[in-house]
């Protein structure tokens, strides 16, 4: 996987973090991360970055299944399910700031290479719009939870 696919999936991992909550996620999600261009060859540095990336977005996506059967749990009341979903995200949350800084740290790296220095701008750019979107994930998808919860239950229909 290049570098632009490893950014295409932090990304995409958020949106689809939370299979129930992704319509409203993306429209309350910040704008994506600029592309980066990606180089011929993949570095070791990049191929680790890629197994952490892979990594990041299975727990991402264990988190959106742990929160999408809380929401579906139709012996669950509101109160119940909003307790539940606070604890997964408080678990899942330290892990979307550790791989932000990962990011972070790597993009900025990355940039600092002489072979990079055509994409220079873009990786610095995207150094700061990545981590912020992941750090901000955490507060989306509470904000989802909340407004699903908050919406009236649509009853169910006549057989």
């Amino acid at each position: 996987m290049s570098l632009r696919l490893t950014l295409a999936a932090a990304a995409a991992t958020l949106a689809f973090a939370a299979p129930a909550f992704a319509h409203a996620f993306a429209q309350d999600a910040a704008p994506a991360a600029p592309a980066v261009t990606a180089a011929p060859a993949q570095s070791p540095e990049e191929a680790a970055f890629e197994a952490k990336g892979m990594a990041f977005e299975a727990e991402t996506q264990q988190m959106g299944v742990e929160l999408q059967a809380v929401m579906e749990d139709q012996t669950l009341d509101a109160a119940t399910k909003k307790a539940r979903t606070n604890a997964i995200m408080d678990r899942y949350e330290p892990k979307f700031d550790a791989f932000a800084g990962d990011l972070e740290s790597f993009l900025r790296a990355m940039a600092a290479l002489p072979e990079r220095a055509e994409q220079k701008d873009e990786l610095l750019a995207a150094a700061e719009a990545a981590p912020a979107q992941l750090r901000a994930a955490s507060a989306q998808i509470r904000a989802s939870i909340d407004q699903a919860l908050a919406a009236p239950v649509a009853p169910a229909a006549p057989n």
